[in-house]
């Protein structure tokens, strides 16, 4: 063989004898990078199938934590609007105890007085919870408009609902549940009576006419407007407790989503556990297998470096 034919040969070899190496040394180096990390796919050149099937499923992870941040604000929502509804059915309760109070003919005009009182401080206590606010800061009776007043005397001094359209919701599934109950629902309207339709008052109006009625002299007068009252607060009580019931199934419907997602997000874990997951004992095992291939081919090619036709002709 030529000079320049071994020349040629040596160099291939050598070439060679590089390229398995380094090919050796670049798997080290990424199955060292993956028991770091705990991981067998971090990048698509792991697992091009693997990557792509756990990439779908962490959207869909991420798809249902935004859910569930949702529903958990919603609920705390409905939590808040249940106990506040709880609290102003306790008013109301209070309201029918002292109008059947003040039906007793018996009662002297400052015992009246001091029912009358009483009730005006009902007044103002249910005021200020129509006015509530959820962990969120906005009103829990504004319905859409939660930034604002729920409630607010208008120009002749009536309390009036200010807000608008229905309590924010949460997607859930192909229905959308809302998060509060709109204050209307809850506390009734003042409608003037209009041909055969009788009218209605709210809580406000029906607590301001017991109020009155409490104070009237006239007993007359006074009777017709307590029996008005009385039968005023006993639909409030209705109402209340059919708010309650929609508040609390609304809540039932949250958790039962809430628990369905968490069951969703296990199996999506488990998913991709096995996706991404990385055999610690086997890594390992592989690792040290693959440094002795790689010592070893350090070893044969510095030995076969050296067996070049000047080494043997020194």
């Amino acid at each position: 063989m030529s000079p320049v034919d071994n020349q040629v040969n040596t160099r291939a070899a050598h070439e060679a004898g590089t390229a398995r190496m380094m090919a050796l040394s670049a798997q080290v180096d990424a199955l060292q990078g993956q028991i770091a990390i705990g991981k067998r796919v971090s990048v698509p050149a792991d697992d091009p199938v693997a990557f792509s099937r756990a990439a779908l499923l962490r959207r869909a992870e991420n798809a249902s934590d935004a859910t569930q941040r949702g529903i958990d604000a919603a609920s705390r929502r409905l939590t808040a609007t249940d106990a506040a509804l709880g609290s102003v059915a306790d008013i109301v309760v209070r309201a029918k105890e002292l109008a059947l109070q003040g039906n007793n003919a018996t009662l002297s005009t400052d015992d009246r007085g001091s029912l009358a009182r009483e009730v005006v401080e009902l007044a103002a206590a249910a005021a200020n919870i129509a006015e509530s606010r959820g962990s969120d800061g906005e009103r829990l009776f504004g319905g859409a408009a939660a930034n604002g007043p729920a409630y607010a005397p208008d120009a002749a001094g009536v309390v009036r609902w200010q807000g608008a359209g229905r309590a924010p919701g949460v997607q859930v599934g192909a229905t959308v549940v809302a998060s509060g109950i709109e204050g209307p629902a809850a506390f009734g309207t003042t409608v003037a009576a209009t041909g055969t339709d009788p009218a209605s008052n709210d809580v406000f109006a029906t607590l301001t006419a017991l109020g009155a009625a409490l104070a009237e002299p006239d007993s007359a007068l006074r009777q017709t407007a307590l029996d008005a009252a009385l039968t005023d607060l006993d639909g409030h009580v209705s109402r209340l407790a059919d708010a309650r019931a929609t508040a609390g199934a609304r809540l039932e419907r949250l958790d039962r989503e809430g628990q369905r997602i968490a069951s969703g997000k296990l199996a999506t874990e488990s998913d991709l556990s096995k996706l991404e997951s990385l055999d610690m004992t086997e890594a390992i095992a592989r690792l040290q297998r693959m440094l002795t291939v790689l010592q070893a081919s350090q070893a044969s090619f510095v030995k076969t470096s050296s067996l070049s036709l000047w080494d043997q002709l020194r």
